[in-house]
This record gives C-alpha cells, sequence and structure tokens, in this order.
C-alpha cells in the first residue's frame, strides 16, 4: 500500500469488496473526483503493475467495479474479457486490410506482454 499513489489509494477505497457490491464506473469517478478515463487507468494500473484484484462487471444494474473475494467474483470479472479482445483483435485486423488496400500499407499488430 506504500507504494501507491493518492489517487490510486483513493480509487482503491472506493472500491467494494465482492461483485454484488459493485460500484459504477461513473459514480466512482465522481466520488474520487476523477474523469473516467483517469479512474480506469488508475484501476489498470492497480490490477497490472500491483497485482490488486480489482475486477469488473458489465452486468445491466449491477455491472461496475468490485474487489475480487471468491471464485465467482473471478469468474465474474473475466467472463466479459475474452470476447472484448477477440472484437478489439478483428477491428485491428480489419484496419490492417484497410491500410493495405487503401493507403498501400502494410500494418502488422504487435501485442506486448
Amino acid at each position: 500500500m506504500e507504494q501507491l499513489t493518492r489517487k490510486e489509494r483513493l480509487v482503491l477505497g472506493l472500491i467494494p469488496a465482492g461483485h454484488r457490491q459493485a460500484i459504477h464506473k461513473h459514480r466512482l469517478a465522481r466520488l474520487a473526483g476523477l474523469d473516467e478515463r483517469e479512474a480506469r487507468e488508475i484501476i489498470y494500473h492497480l490490477v497490472v503493475e500491483h497485482g490488486l484484484p480489482i475486477g469488473s462487471s458489465t452486468e445491466p444494474g449491477t455491472g461496475g467495479y468490485f474487489i475480487i473475494e471468491n471464485t465467482e467474483d473471478m469468474e465474474i470479472a473475466t467472463r466479459h474479457l475474452k470476447p472484448r479482445a477477440v472484437k478489439i483483435i478483428k477491428r485491428a485486423r480489419a484496419l490492417e486490410k484497410i491500410a493495405r488496400h487503401r493507403f498501400n500499407q502494410q500494418l502488422k499488430l504487435v501485442l506486448e506482454e
């Protein structure tokens, strides 16, 4: 916790435990005094850089961010990620094809770890 920035600590403190208590991104950003993009970037860093178990759900009416506490939370937090990733890759490939045909330019999607 000591290596977290003030904003990271603030955002983390606003995220409830468990998917049933998830906080919507609009509310989280408003309570933290941030715009939604900055709040999302902070959550990304909390998960990827600091290894904190923060999940999100896109369920209508109950979606939002939450601290993953158990396997049910983990399943809910991960089930929408793969379909979103597939759509993003398809879009990138379509843009590569457009670049080839319209601009005679060869682009290649490179995924970095």
